[in-house]
């Protein structure tokens, strides 16, 4: 049952995704990849907080389309993702859940040895930790272009044109925070309506996953505003900045200089850096506390 219902609700998500076209042919392949091994998995935190990020995400990229448009040259380019993006924004969420349905699957947290329950909520933050980042990101990416306020340079708090990368503003960092908080509380809803006999018993921690979604979060968000403003270029033409620009496309828009940033890192590459270092400060935390 849990196989079609996986398969089910992949599909339809990708067949949504291509009508919207919130995704290419590539990255609809690359996601029904990702949902199949998430929405498997029978700890539904992982099936819900990946469709939190989706739906949210989907629809703040869509949302004011024209004015990012008008801000972003390439923006009708970018708003399709593709099977890099897809995996950037999913892959390793995928890996996680993978490795928690090889120790966990079918098992409940009353039946667990100590190191075992440990583990699972190890796993619980790591993949908190990432979708937290991945969701702030893209939050406050798509919201933050839109302020009235030029953001700043995060390097050298000098203004610079929306879209630059490693620029934020106080609406990109309230958006940052509250879609990691989005995604602490979906997973703090979840494993609650799941597991409250674990929690009752105090075989499993009591998290506020609401507090610590919005902390990966904004740090997420602020690591790959870091990254974006020392290794990745940002070029603008007539003062506004292309988003993600391949070398040829560059050569194809005439007029276009560097804003910011250097040519080392492309924004998928960005993606997965700043993601992997939230997981790994997830990591990290959860040992030292628990």
């Amino acid at each position: 049952m849990r196989t079609y219902f996986a398969i089910l609700l992949t599909a339809a998500l990708c067949l949504i995704s291509l009508r919207r076209q919130s995704l290419s042919g590539s990255g609809a392949i690359a996601a029904a990849v990702v949902g199949l091994s998430t929405a498997s998995n029978d700890n539904i935190l992982f099936t819900v907080v990946l469709l939190a990020f989706f739906v949210s995400s989907s629809y703040w990229t869509k949302y004011q389309a024209r004015a990012k448009a008008k801000l972003d040259p390439c923006y009708n380019k970018a708003s399709r993702r593709n099977w890099k993006q897809v995996l950037c924004n999913g892959g390793v969420g995928a890996v996680i859940s993978i490795i928690y349905q090889y120790n966990f699957d079918g098992r409940r947290p009353e039946e667990m040895s100590l190191e075992e329950r440990k583990l699972m909520t190890l796993l619980i933050w790591g993949y908190i930790g990432f979708y937290s980042c991945c969701a702030a990101d893209t939050w406050a990416s798509e919201l933050g272009t839109l302020s009235s306020d030029w953001p700043v340079l995060i390097t050298t708090l000098k203004q610079v044109p929306p879209g630059t990368n490693g620029g934020v503003s106080k609406l990109g960092v309230l958006a940052s925070f509250a879609g990691g908080a989005l995604i602490g509380l979906a997973a703090d809803v979840t494993l609650w309506i799941q597991y409250f006999g674990a929690y009752r018993s105090g075989a499993l921690p009591k998290i506020p996953y609401n507090m610590l979604g919005s902390v990966f979060g904004t740090l997420g968000s602020l690591i790959d505003s870091l990254l974006g403003a020392t290794m990745q270029a940002s070029y603008a033409v007539d003062k506004r900045v292309a988003s993600d620009i391949s070398a040829n496309e560059l050569k194809q828009l005439k007029g276009a200089v560097l804003v910011a940033g250097r040519d080392i890192l492309s924004n998928n590459m960005v993606n997965v850096v700043a993601s992997v270092s939230t997981v790994a400060i997830a990591i990290i935390l959860q040992t030292v506390i628990f």
